[in-house]
């Protein structure tokens, strides 16, 4: 497969794709002094609260990697509301994987590699966590195909501002890089060309594995255990549990629907243009799920995109933003118009990606969605997930079916 960028779809039985990524990382050309690169920054957060942000290393004793032997290591990086005291600088946007990962796709698209930069994003390392304003939600998120955490900061701050921990997996071995404590960096070894089944039988029930897994540890944070020596001051006894939710794009919003299918400790999920794969596909989901595709997404018509999904009984609000392409649901939303209205990027290629819409508005209505179906599964705003999601009635935003 050819690499002109870290994502490309993969054929699927029936005619469904799943965006891929580069199987390794490439050393780009040198290439010539730009006199101002261009600062990439993400969009700052909507809500009242303060952004503590953190990575931690959880290791799943017992259970075999797919991909290396021995047990199965995650890096996980969370999002949550912090306090505002502390002088900190901000965090980087995206971890060190997340950074390779995107020099690699900006490579890909013909991006010069001197001519942009990352700024800071609006998250504080290791802040203490905020008190006096309950427990929080949690939402476990899952990232695209090779994609890694990061990827999705613009949705997680965001969440995180409004009164959410945000819990997103690096899937080690699958994800483009992940940098460990000890300095150890794991890559992708999954092959481009990898026959459709091993998307539904190896990486999707690992990626649900990996869920099951996080969930348990942060259960033993909440319960006091030694987890919560890992996380950041007071951050674990604010976990709530009770109402722990789940989204993810791509493979990842794949990842989110059989999740809710087998773990009953997730309550809704949203999937951000991924297809309904594994055993859900088949037997649907009790719990509330909201699906927002792309303009021109390949998954309707699809098993589980159907406006009548067969065997589900649960409450499905499958909806298209249009002017979207399958990247706009993660931070190339962001990044790569601002490149091409620089003359960085083709304007083509960027439409390719992320489509016509505005960039800004783009991230607005994403935002606004992820958060007003959380707040009503969670009561925080009513309980008619219907009505809270028809009442957005947006003019971008249209049902499916």
């Amino acid at each position: 497969m050819a690499r002109n960028g870290l994502r490309r779809f993969v054929i699927l039985a029936a005619a469904v794709t799943l965006v891929a990524g580069a199987a390794a990382v490439t050393t780009a050309a040198p290439e010539p002094a730009v006199a101002a690169a261009v600062e990439l920054t993400p969009p700052a957060p909507t809500g009242s609260h303060p952004v503590g942000v953190t990575e931690v290393h959880f290791v799943d004793a017992g259970r075999v990697d797919p991909w290396a032997g021995g047990d199965r290591e995650l890096m996980v990086q969370i999002w949550y509301p912090a306090e505002d005291s502390g002088s900190s600088e901000p965090a980087a946007w995206m971890p060190a994987g997340g950074r390779e990962a995107q020099r690699d796709y900006l490579d890909g698209l013909g991006v010069p590699a001197r001519s942009w930069r990352f700024g800071p994003s609006h998250s504080y390392p290791n802040r203490p966590a905020r008190q006096g304003i309950g427990r929080f939600p949690v939402l476990l998120n899952s990232p695209g195909m090779t994609d890694t955490t990061g990827w999705s900061t613009a949705q997680a701050e965001d969440l995180a501002s409004h009164g959410y921990v945000v819990v997103a997996m690096n899937h080690t071995h699958e994800a483009f890089a992940v940098h460990f404590p000890d300095g150890r960096v794991e890559r992708t070894v999954v092959p481009l060309d990898s026959p459709p089944e091993v998307l539904s039988d190896v990486l999707l029930p690992n990626r649900v594995a990996d869920t099951r897994f996080v969930l348990a540890e942060l259960a033993d944070a909440a319960a006091g255990g030694s987890t919560a020596a890992a996380l950041p001051a007071e951050l674990a006894a604010n976990l709530d549990l009770t109402r722990v939710g789940m989204f993810g794009h791509s493979l990842g919003g794949s990842t989110t629907v059989q999740a809710l299918h087998d773990e009953p400790g997730i309550r809704a999920g949203v999937n951000l243009d991924g297809p309904v794969l594994g055993s859900v596909a088949d037997e649907g989901t009790d719990k509330p799920l909201l699906m927002l595709a792309g303009g021109r997404s390949p998954w309707y018509g699809q098993p589980g995109w159907e406006p009548f999904w067969s065997n589900n009984i649960g409450v499905k609000l499958p909806i298209g933003i249009a002017g979207t392409e399958h990247m706009s649901f993660c931070d190339q939303q962001v990044i790569l118009p601002v490149l091409a209205a620089a003359g960085l990027l083709g304007a083509e290629a960027a439409g390719d990606a992320v489509g016509d819409i505005d960039a800004r508005r783009s991230v607005d209505l994403q935002r606004t969605y992820l958060r007003t179906f959380f707040d009503t599964v969670f009561a925080r705003e009513g309980g008619d997930i219907l009505r809270a999601i028809t009442l957005l009635a947006q003019p971008e935003v249209v049902p499916h079916g």
